[in-house]
């Protein structure tokens, strides 16, 4: 498995029950996953049935706080 899929499965298993529902659908299962732009990690958080995302932040915490303080109307 590659380096990124390791670190990202550890951010999931970390940070899993800190992320909230999404707020278009409401699922519960949300992933943490990570890719290479431009020579750097950068951080996805995605609901797993709609497909909601915050994408390519450089920092974990970031994305997730970004998750979390979504508000849709």
């Amino acid at each position: 498995m590659s380096k990124r899929y390791e670190l990202a499965k550890k951010y999931n298993e970390k940070y899993k029950s800190s992320l909230k529902p999404c707020s278009y659908c409401g699922c519960k299962d949300i992933n943490i996953t990570t890719d290479r732009y431009d020579s750097k990690n950068v951080w996805s958080v995605n609901c797993s049935n709609c497909g909601d995302c915050i994408a390519f932040k450089t920092s974990i915490k970031e994305a997730i706080r970004l998750w979390n303080e979504r508000n849709v109307k």
